[in-house]
């Protein structure tokens, strides 16, 4: 009995043995199964997912935007340039510019702006100038593409100035004008759908009605057309805003610098300025007192009359 019982003993041991090891062996064999044939079974629907997974990453690194200003391209040495906006791949940018110039001469300053938007392909949208006792000044609002328009700020920086202050600044578009081009997609679908009822209509009020609401849709379309083609044309085209100005008092700075002749005649020439103002004031006066002194003479003149003879009456009677 005992040595059955050791024989079972052994038999036991070796059996669980071998269980243990086809189980390992198994386990082992279908992790590598996995990794190595991803489409057998499980590992086939987990190896498609991760591929699914990845390809979606990917679309939406593709479409993430890059940013308006680049890294080390956008950091040069200074002046203005060390503010210029980098190009923006799949971005709308409206770009604006803010300036006021000091120049020396502003007539010198004023043709070579000219010059130089003529050299960039610009216009003047707007343009008024000034001039008072103190200085004087124009305001310019131009349009340069928007290709040049870092080049033509670095070329106004170089007209010859005592002072320069700016600013700049972008607005991203690019998310109003994809809804633009939504909404007018499906205003177009509307616009063909109603086409296609007012040829199937059969009825003038059915015909009336969709005619009326066509209408409405078609003046939608123009204006979300309009709206899109503002936008285009600003993202075009960059906004510059420059106020140019020249300080008078330089000028008697000059004057006060010149030859005691000169300043003589100045002064000769101020004097006779002023006696001709007084002149032209009196000559003025007269002749808006004129009127009130005829219109006073015709009134006044039977009234002193009749005041006259009057006191001669009195007299006489005093006298009898």
């Amino acid at each position: 009995m005992r040595l059955k019982w050791k024989g079972w003993t052994a038999a036991l041991l070796a059996l669980a043995v071998l269980a243990s090891g086809c189980s390992g062996s198994g386990g082992s064999t279908a992790a590598n199964s996995v990794q190595s044939s991803p489409g057998v079974g499980a590992g086939s629907s987990g190896g498609a997912t991760e591929e699914a997974g990845q390809a979606v990453a990917d679309e939406e690194m593709a479409a993430e935007p890059l940013p308006a200003y680049g890294g080390a391209s956008g950091a040069s040495s200074g002046g203005l340039s060390a503010a210029m906006p980098q190009n923006a791949p799949g971005r709308m940018l409206i770009y604006k510019a803010n300036l006021t110039m000091e120049t020396e001469n502003y007539a010198d300053a004023y043709s070579e702006i000219q010059n130089l938007i003529h050299l960039s392909g610009g216009y003047i949208v707007q343009f008024s100038e000034q001039t008072s006792g103190s200085e004087r000044s124009g305001l310019f609002t131009i349009k340069v593409p928007a290709d040049d328009y870092s080049i033509f700020l670095e070329r106004l920086e170089s007209v010859p100035h005592r002072s320069l202050q700016r600013s700049m600044n972008a607005q991203d578009v690019s998310e109003e004008y994809v809804d633009l081009e939504a909404r007018l997609k499906a205003k177009q679908v509307v616009e063909e759908r109603y086409l296609a009822y007012m040829g199937d209509a059969e009825r003038s009020e059915d015909l009336i009605r969709y005619t009326n609401e066509l209408a409405a849709v078609q003046e939608e379309i123009e204006r979300l057309k309009g709206r899109m083609r503002y936008l285009a044309q600003n993202v075009a085209y960059s906004t510059v805003e420059l106020r140019l100005y020249e300080r008078t008092s330089a000028t008697f700075a000059n004057r006060m610098n010149a030859g005691l002749s000169e300043r003589m005649g100045d002064a000769l020439k101020g004097s006779l300025n002023v006696l001709v103002t007084v002149a032209e004031g009196v000559m003025i006066l007269l002749a808006g007192a004129i009127p009130i002194a005829a219109a006073a003479f015709v009134v006044g003149a039977p009234i002193y009359g009749w005041i006259r003879r009057r006191n001669k009456e009195k007299t006489k009677k005093v006298d009898f």
